[in-house]
């Protein structure tokens, strides 16, 4: 895929199936990439925010993307969260080789941030690792990369788009500033924010759980039908409001995708723990919402 073909729509990120010994349940994740190739998104992406690769391997990411691609004609995304310039190469590299359309690497935060010199070093050796297009993944609000970092990067030809899932304020100075620039919003409560202001597309933890919500969406935003789009994005909100509990984001969305009928498992120990009325919560939301549960 050239850069020039990013593609735009909606981007349902995968989450990962375990089985009980914590390892990558193939046959379940096999299900879920045909599930989302079905259903009315534009692409998938492995690695999401909460999809439970915290902590993965590249000989991990690798499985995951072979398995997704395998399953999928669909464009494959494929998130990095490094620590250190060694790890994101062979993270890059390993994914490239397992098929991922295109690259999306966050910023090494652990510990501490590198500053923009180290940011523009890392790239640049990332650029040389992929042929694929090269994507920056802004997610952490407690390390946000910013506008300043981020125009360097895409006028040095480092990087060939955003995602920005960080901070609603830098979204929108990357919109208003980076005209023609594919920026992706990954702010959950604020997709139809992001399309409004002209956003290429999003990439959501939501849409592994509700693809055809997220999808009805952008296709109501692209036919100017903005009363139906607001019924989805208020929608979505609830979703994401009982969702996004600090410690059980992601327990709470298997919850979700569970109640559905779809087995994904539960996340990798120490994320497993549920407080005692969480799964309640959120099926009574579901159930509010018309959601058929099981």
């Amino acid at each position: 895929m050239a850069a020039s073909e990013l593609p735009s729509g909606v981007v349902a990120s995968i989450v990962v199936p375990f089985a009980a010994n914590d390892e990558i349940d193939i046959d379940l994740l096999r299900k879920e990439a045909l599930l989302l190739d079905r259903a009315p998104v534009h692409a998938l992406s492995v690695g999401g925010m909460l999809s439970g690769t915290e902590g993965a391997s590249a000989q991990e990411l690798a499985l995951i993307c072979e398995t997704v691609r395998r399953s999928s004609r669909k464009p494959l995304f494929a998130t990095a969260f490094p620590d250190t310039r060694p790890e994101a190469i062979e993270m890059v590299r390993a994914v490239t080789g397992a098929g991922a359309s295109a690259v999306l690497v966050a910023q090494p935060h652990y510990l501490c941030q590198p500053d923009e010199e180290g940011l523009v070093a890392q790239f640049s050796d990332l650029r040389q690792a992929t042929k694929v297009p090269l994507l920056l993944a802004d997610c952490f609000p407690t390390a946000v990369v910013g506008l300043k970092a981020t125009t360097r990067l895409l006028r040095e030809k480092l990087i060939d788009g955003v995602l920005q899932a960080a901070d609603a304020h830098v979204l929108v100075d990357l919109l208003y500033s980076l005209k023609g620039v594919p920026i992706y919003s990954g702010i959950e409560d604020l997709h139809y924010i992001g399309l409004l202001l002209g956003a290429h597309g999003l990439i959501s933890d939501l849409g592994a759980g509700f693809p055809a919500d997220l999808a009805d969406l952008y296709a109501a935003f692209q036919q100017g039908e903005h009363e139906r789009a607001r019924f989805h994005h208020d929608r979505l909100v609830r979703f994401w409001r009982i969702l996004n509990n600090p410690a059980e984001r992601e327990a709470r969305l298997r919850v979700a995708i569970t109640a559905q009928g779809r087995a994904v498992g539960g996340p990798r120990s120490p994320y497993n723990v549920l407080g005692p009325h969480a799964d309640r919560e959120v099926r009574e939301v579901l159930g509010r919402e018309g959601i058929a549960l099981v």
